[in-house]
């Protein structure tokens, strides 16, 4: 999911910052937090209370992401609030962990099957296409009857379709252009 607009900018700063001082694996961990806190409906309700100052929100946040590692976390959640963009949360979320992905050569794959697969034959094709690709995988398995057997695989741009569908379809195509 592409991430445009302000959203990515805070995201791209945050990513420079984490870069900056080496924390990218700890912004990697603290992401899962992240979401769960734009997730929560109470913190919603809490942080956009007009009610509550923004100095009582801001203590929440330094609660919530204590100590000196935590900081640059606290300054994007503390500037979000500030700036009326904590909605983008999710959003700036999304948007830092595909610029870590870009950042470690991870390659998107979605696998489309008409069965659903063993997370063992899972894990070896993801195994299998790192090899062959030279960069980490991340594989996506989604099942749809309809392909009627065989798979399409999505790397990146490319779509390579070897599902029985097409196969048939293909065939279709020959057969009535055979007899026109």
């Amino acid at each position: 999911m592409a991430v445009a607009g302000v959203a990515k900018r805070y995201a791209q700063a945050a990513f420079a910052v984490a870069k900056e001082h080496g924390q990218l694996d700890f912004w990697e961990q603290r992401l899962t937090d992240l979401e769960a806190l734009a997730r929560d409906s109470a913190v919603e309700e809490f942080i956009q209370n007009p009610a509550i100052p923004l100095e009582a929100k801001v203590q929440v946040i330094d609660r919530l992401f204590p100590g000196d590692e935590n900081r640059y976390v606290r300054n994007l959640l503390v500037l979000l609030l500030e700036r009326g963009r904590w909605h983008q949360l999710r959003d700036v979320v999304v948007a830092f962990r595909e610029l870590l992905r870009e950042h470690r050569g991870v390659i998107d794959v979605e696998l489309v099957t008409a069965v659903p697969l063993e997370p063992s034959e899972v894990e070896r094709l993801r195994r299998e296409l790192a090899q062959r690709l030279s960069r980490p995988v991340e594989l996506r398995t989604t099942v749809d009857p309809e392909l009627l057997g065989g798979v399409v695989l999505k790397i990146g741009d490319e779509v390579f379709d070897a599902s029985v569908r097409t196969q048939l379809t293909n065939l279709r195509r020959q057969l009535v252009g055979a007899a026109a």
